[in-house]
């Protein structure tokens, strides 16, 4: 079984051969871990044999003196062609492709207007709101419409609606304001085609929206924050219905332990997320600078440990 393979299966709640898992650092952290290693520029997904590589189009700064809320380009037929071809050779290396991450709708507005502004502005003039929440919606139907015409595996969309211990926004703002919007866009994503995965990503305390996230055709939530968290619960309560991407605490498990601790937390997430399929072990967030190179290998090191599925220590007591 290929990489590509074993993400599409696990995807498909079916447990592959072994848990499929990938990693993102900082371009600091990567130069520590390359340094250390004699090797310039590593390639994270080819040195430690990650599942998933990731494709992006470049998307072109807004002009200045632009208004960056009208700045909307789309790929054009060059940025398609070579992103086929990116996940050509992707796809012959035996991974898997996903996008790079694309802010959602939420996110999108905040960057346009600032964080207080878009909390506000539905009050103050909420006319005006709905509308530019309609062009970015329908900008970013265009330009994820774009990686599934280059033949991508998965999407990653998602707002961050979530913080260390709550919501940003109440469960009834969310549906008022960006739940009909992320239907419209996972709705016209999986009408471009029904193999594509749409994974959602999200930091922090999500958990009121899970059911909502499920209901709007999300396929996968990446992040899913430790810290903010019950894994175990995330797994018994919807672990049927979405599959989850990342889990190992960066700011636990990753940023404050040594190699065997990581290890050892690896481990633990594993045996909590892994049965059955569903899962794609990630450390929840893009690692800092705060993290230890040496946890990039022990990572990796517990994935070779304890990734397979049987026979594996994996079943060990799992009855």
């Amino acid at each position: 079984m290929n990489s590509r393979e074993r993400v599409l299966t696990t995807l498909s709640f079916k447990e592959p051969d072994r848990v499929p898992y990938d990693l993102l650092a900082c371009d600091s952290l990567r130069r520590s871990l390359g340094g250390a290693l004699g090797i310039a520029d590593i390639d994270l997904c080819d040195h430690f044999g990650y599942d998933i590589r990731w494709v992006s189009m470049a998307q072109p700064l807004c002009p200045v003196g632009a208004d960056p809320t009208e700045w909307t380009p789309a790929p054009t037929s060059e940025d398609v062609e070579d992103c086929r071809e990116r996940i050509r050779k992707t796809h012959e290396q035996g991974k898997a492709a996903s996008t790079g991450y694309h802010m959602g709708i939420f996110e999108q507005a905040k960057c346009w207007l600032g964080d207080d502004a878009t909390l506000v502005i539905p009050y103050d003039n909420p006319s005006a709101f709905r509308g530019m929440l309609e062009r970015i919606t329908e900008w970013k139907k265009v330009v994820n419409g774009a990686y599934i015409e280059a033949g991508v595996d998965i999407i990653l969309t998602g707002d961050d609606l979530g913080a260390q211990r709550s919501l940003v926004m109440s469960p009834e703002y969310y549906r008022e304001w960006y739940r009909p919007h992320h239907v419209e866009l996972i709705s016209h994503l999986h009408s471009l085609s029904s193999e594509v995965k749409v994974a959602f990503h999200c930091c922090g305390h999500v958990v009121p929206l899970i059911r909502d996230l499920i209901e709007i055709g999300v396929d996968v939530l990446q992040s899913v924050q430790a810290e903010t968290m019950d894994l175990a619960y995330l797994k018994r309560e919807y672990g049927r219905d979405i599959a989850f991407w990342g889990g190992v605490g960066a700011q636990s498990v990753l940023a404050r332990s040594n190699p065997e601790q990581v290890i050892e937390g690896v481990r633990r997430t594993l045996e909590t997320m892994a049965p059955s399929g569903g899962y794609i072990a990630a450390p929840c967030h893009v690692l800092t600078e705060e993290v230890d190179w040496k946890s990039i290998p022990a990572f990796s090191e517990a994935m070779r440990r304890y990734g397979e599925y049987a026979p594996s220590p994996l079943r060990r007591g799992l009855g």
